[in-house]
């Protein structure tokens, strides 16, 4: 969220707390016109749910070797997808610990069962980079540590080539 936004949506939630009244219909009104559209600007589209594009062979050794520097370089790029600032993986350097670390991934964490006993797949894990949020589990839909991660497709964020090389990347971590 770019800080001029992040100024907006502060300013203008307390505006909306003491500005907002109710009609004679009980419904809430906006003092100043611009404040909703401000504050919706930054509230993502609803979940999605992507299927890995024909494009994006990811179960082949070949590709997932030709995607996974584009990947990487994008995992690591502080303005795209900023991975990064959640996540360690082998090269990365400045990452943070708020998500697991991504070394050995396809060796390790892409072997253990999600939440609810959800398989991880390849189009589990492009739907993960995608647009997390249709495998929370309704139980922990209101849990903020799960739902901490960028939507990156649904938002516009990244391209389907863009989802791609980061899952080619994961997929080639060892």
């Amino acid at each position: 969220m770019k800080m001029g936004h992040l100024f907006y949506l502060i300013v203008g939630s307390v505006f909306l707390v003491f500005s907002a009244g109710k009609s004679q219909a009980g419904k809430v009104e906006f003092e100043h016109p611009d404040a909703k559209q401000i504050m919706m600007k930054d509230i993502p589209p609803g979940p999605r749910i992507y299927a890995v594009p024909s494009n994006c062979k990811l179960s082949n050794p070949d590709f997932i070797k030709k995607m996974a520097p584009k990947g990487k370089k994008l995992f690591n790029d502080k303005k795209t997808a900023n991975c990064v600032a959640c996540h360690c993986a082998p090269g990365s350097v400045g990452c943070g610990n708020i998500g697991p670390n991504l070394a050995h991934y396809r060796s390790t964490l892409m072997k253990a069962d999600y939440l609810g006993g959800q398989k991880k797949t390849v189009s589990w894990l492009f739907q993960r980079v995608a647009d997390y949020r249709v495998q929370i589990p309704p139980e922990y839909q209101k849990e903020p540590y799960y739902n901490i991660m960028t939507v990156n497709l649904t938002t516009g964020k990244l391209s389907y080539d863009d989802v791609c090389a980061i899952t080619a990347f994961l997929l080639s971590l060892e």
